[in-house]
């Protein structure tokens, strides 16, 4: 029987072609290694791909979830920032008000007047918070300014004083709850948002809304004492000390009356702060469940793949070394 030999040319093949062959089974136990899941989902699989395919979909739901979820627990806790400051500044101004004014005293009352108004700059500004390029305040605008500027807002209160022809704290009180309710007054001429914000979903079957804007009965409530007391600075109702002293009362007991719907705003809010929270406990337990099932089903064993690379790496090494020795041989050797 002859015998067969291989050419230096075929022999070189051979050897490239298992070199191949190596390296690319050292690259997939490589990616095993690292992952933790094998390569070949077909074969793991044996083809039928319906069971890793709903818990895939059912993963990608569970993100979106985690998506709004998340913003929207951001939106909300900042909100409650906004509210909290709002209530600190209404509270502190109250009470300066219902004590100073009992003096009737001019320059109390001017001053009394002025922190009013730094106090009103501060609320709406508040008010008009963004998060990013969110107007948290506006609604379904939520890309417009919630609130137009202070002075817009008293220049158009004067102007509904003027036309009231109020003379007294009781006629101006009663011309800015006209203002405040007229739906041409407020929410014409100084909200500039939107409606409030539909629900969002944050879980299976599960929504939750933000349903607060700067329109809101208990903001509007904050803003009127705010710009009532804000008008002493402006000279509403000069020439009479015992007027302007007893329209700064009536607007810290207005503030005072506020501080409680204000709180039950506050409060609503947590109420969505919760559900949203409780949502994202569920989705978390859940996508933890589904991760688990998909690691069963396509993990690879650790141990065992770590093996076969040392063992694939120590096969290319000895390949490497015999592709060295034969490309050095030569006739030499022979003789």
């Amino acid at each position: 029987m002859p015998n067969l030999t291989v050419g230096d040319m075929a022999q070189s093949l051979i050897l490239s072609r298992q070199g191949v062959t190596l390296k690319t089974a050292l690259q997939k136990l490589s990616t095993e290694a690292t992952t933790g899941l094998v390569t070949d989902q077909t074969g793991r699989l044996h083809g039928n791909y319906a069971p890793i395919a709903g818990i895939e979909a059912s993963l990608s739901r569970l993100e979106a979830y985690h998506t709004v979820t998340s913003e929207t627990q951001v939106i909300a806790s900042v909100m409650q920032t906004t509210l909290g400051t709002i209530n600190n500044q209404s509270s502190a101004l109250s009470s300066a008000l219902l004590a100073g004014a009992s003096s009737a005293s001019t320059l109390q009352i001017a001053a009394l007047g002025n922190e009013a108004r730094s106090r009103l700059d501060t609320v709406m500004s508040a008010l008009n918070t963004r998060l990013g390029e969110r107007a948290l305040f506006s609604g379904q605008s939520t890309d417009a300014t919630a609130l137009a500027s202070p002075d817009a807002m008293l220049s158009a209160l004067e102007t509904a004083i003027s036309t009231a022809g109020a003379v007294s704290s009781a006629d101006v009180e009663t011309a800015l709850n006209a203002w405040f309710d007229d739906p041409a007054g407020y929410a014409a001429t100084v909200y500039q948002g939107g409606e409030v914000l539909g629900p969002v979903p944050i879980g299976p079957d599960q929504t939750a809304q933000i349903d607060v804007t700067a329109k809101d009965t208990a903001i509007i409530q904050t803003l009127k004492g705010l710009a009532m007391g804000a008008l002493l600075a402006r000279g509403v109702l000069a020439g009479s000390d015992v007027a302007r002293a007893d329209l700064a009362k009536r607007a810290g007991e207005s503030l005072a009356g506020s501080r409680s719907i204000i709180v039950q705003l506050a409060a609503r809010l947590g109420t969505t702060e919760a559900t949203v929270e409780n949502a994202a406990t569920q989705n978390d337990a859940e996508k933890d469940v589904l991760q688990t099932a998909r690691l069963n089903l396509l993990s690879v064993d650790p141990y065992e793949t770590a093996t076969q690379y040392q063992q694939t790496q120590g096969q290319l090494q000895t390949l490497y070394a015999i592709t060295a020795r034969a490309a050095r041989l030569s006739l030499v050797d022979f003789l």
